[in-house]
């Protein structure tokens, strides 16, 4: 029998090779998961649906006794694959706010950041809020308003078993010791 997996997916313009995600995979191995690193070409010419397509093919469909962790965009990414990949349960870091409900509260200077292009993509997903897989949604205390108030509304809307972290001290940063000591409390129970 196979060991259960662990697919991490980084923050936008991130790799699975960065220092932060390095510790997350280094506590994972010793708590016995395999990890499965599911990093994506973060290219300026593609959008959201280029981005969520290339995980979509590097993590199997049926991933029932697995994990996905997410950061970021990453944690997005993972939100929209609930629905085809069934994995046991989703790890989602500082969610971005990025979905189709939440667009007419992003701040100009953010739609501007991401450009029309990213913007338009964006339009296309909507939070699965229906979906029942286990989840933990964390989220540092000095992050983004608006990722905060929809951080809390995601794991409401969500159905199957689940626990939100506001991580003290912590802003939109996966490496802070607080958010690590958080993630490898959840990792070591998996």
């Amino acid at each position: 029998m196979r060991k259960t997996r662990l697919y991490i997916i980084p923050g936008a313009g991130e790799t699975t090779r960065a220092k932060n995600y390095r510790e997350v995979i280094k506590s994972a191995k010793k708590h016995n998961l395999e990890v499965v690193p599911v990093n994506i070409n973060w290219s300026t010419k593609m959008d959201m649906t280029d981005y969520i397509e290339q995980a979509y093919k590097k993590i199997p469909k049926n991933i029932f006794n697995d994990y996905v962790l997410g950061f970021s965009l990453g944690a997005y990414i993972a939100a929209t694959l609930t629905k085809t990949k069934n994995a046991k349960g989703y790890i989602f870091c500082s969610l971005s706010p990025y979905f189709k409900e939440n667009l007419k509260d992003i701040p100009k200077e953010s739609k501007k950041f991401w450009g029309p292009k990213m913007m338009k993509s964006f339009k296309k997903y909507s939070f699965p809020a229906k979906q029942t897989g286990r989840a933990w949604f964390l989220i540092g205390k000095k992050d983004w308003g608006i990722a905060i108030k929809a951080n809390k509304a995601f794991c409401k809307e969500w159905q199957g078993k689940k626990n939100m972290f506001l991580i003290n001290h912590a802003g939109h940063e996966l490496g802070h010791k607080n958010y690590t000591k958080k993630i490898k409390s959840i990792i070591e129970k998996l």
